[in-house]
C-alpha cells in the first residue's frame, strides 16, 4: 500500500484467481491501484506462488529504478542547498529485522537517507521490507560499495560525521550539528576501526540499567529523536 501511495512508474500488480481477494483490506489495495493507474493482471495463485510464496493474493512488481534508490553523489548534490541534514551509515547489519526497524524510524523522523554497503550486510530481503512497513517506499536506501569513501563524500558534503560508540561522549551532552550523519555499527563488532578513525566525534546513549547495550534499531531510533528534538520547537 505504502508503494502504491508513493506512486512508482512502471509498476504491475497482480492478483490472484477470482475468490481469493474479497478480503476489504486487498480491495482497498486495488482501489489504490487502480486511482494511481497501475496496471492490474489476474493470474491464477499457482503463478503468484512460483513469484512469491507469501503472496496473500497479491504481488506487485516493481521496477528497481522507481525503488527510490540512489546514489551519494545525489544524495550530496540536494545536501548542499540545505542548512540541515540527517543521514544514517549502517556498518554491516546483519539482521534484516533491524535493518528493517531503522529504515522504518528513519521515515518517522525524516532521515534524509540510509546508506547500506552492498557486500557483507543484510541487503533489503523480504524479512528487511516487511520489518520496514512500507518505509523503503518513501525512503532513500543508498547501496554503497565502499562506506569509507561514502563517509568522505558526506564529509565533503558539510556533514559532521558521528560515531555510536559506548565510549563517546553522552548523546545529551549539546545537541547534534544541524548537519549530521550518524555511523551504527555490526551487532556483534560495532562500528569499524576504519570508519571510527574517520568520524569527527564518537556519541554514547546514557545507560542506567544492567544490560551493556541496546539493540542497534532501537539506539538508531534514539538518536533520530533526539536530532529531532533539539530541532522542534
Amino acid at each position: 500500500m505504502e508503494t502504491l501511495r508513493a506512486s512508482p512508474k512502471g509498476c504491475t500488480l497482480y492478483v490472484a484467481g477470482a475468490g481469493h481477494h474479497a478480503g476489504p483490506r486487498i480491495r482497498q489495495i486495488l482501489e489504490e491501484a487502480e486511482k494511481k493507474g497501475i496496471a492490474i493482471r489476474q493470474l491464477p495463485e499457482m503463478d503468484l506462488s512460483r513469484m512469491c510464496p507469501e503472496h496473500r493474493g497479491l504481488v506487485l512488481e516493481v521496477p528497481i529504478e522507481a525503488r527510490g534508490m540512489f546514489s551519494m553523489e545525489t544524495l550530496c548534490e540536494h545536501s548542499a542547498s540545505k542548512d540541515e541534514g540527517l543521514v544514517f551509515v549502517l556498518d554491516h547489519i546483519e539482521d534484516p529485522h533491524n535493518l528493517g526497524a531503522i529504515i522504518r524510524s528513519a521515515d518517522a523522523f525524516g532521515v534524509d537517507a540510509v546508506v547500506i554497503p552492498t557486500r557483507r550486510a543484510s541487503p533489503l530481503t523480504d524479512a528487511a521490507e516487511r520489518s520496514a512497513a512500507g518505509a523503503t517506499a518513501w525512503l532513500p536506501v543508498i547501496q554503497a560499495k565502499n562506506l569509507r569513501a561514502a563517509v568522505d563524500q558526506l564529509k565533503d558534503a558539510g556533514f559532521w560525521i558521528y560515531a555510536a560508540d559506548m565510549t563517546g561522549r553522552a548523546l545529551s551532552a549539546k545537541p547534534l550539528e544541524k548537519k549530521a550523519a550518524i555511523l551504527l555499527g555490526n551487532e556483534g563488532k560495532g562500528v569499524s576501526k576504519i570508519l571510527r578513525d574517520a568520524a569527527d566525534e564518537c556519541i554514547s546513549i546514557p545507560m542506567f540499567g544492567h544490560v551493556e547495550s541496546l539493540n542497534v534499531s532501537v539506539s538508531a531510533a534514539i538518536f533520530m529523536y533526539e536530532y529531532r528534538r533539539a530541532r522542534t520547537h
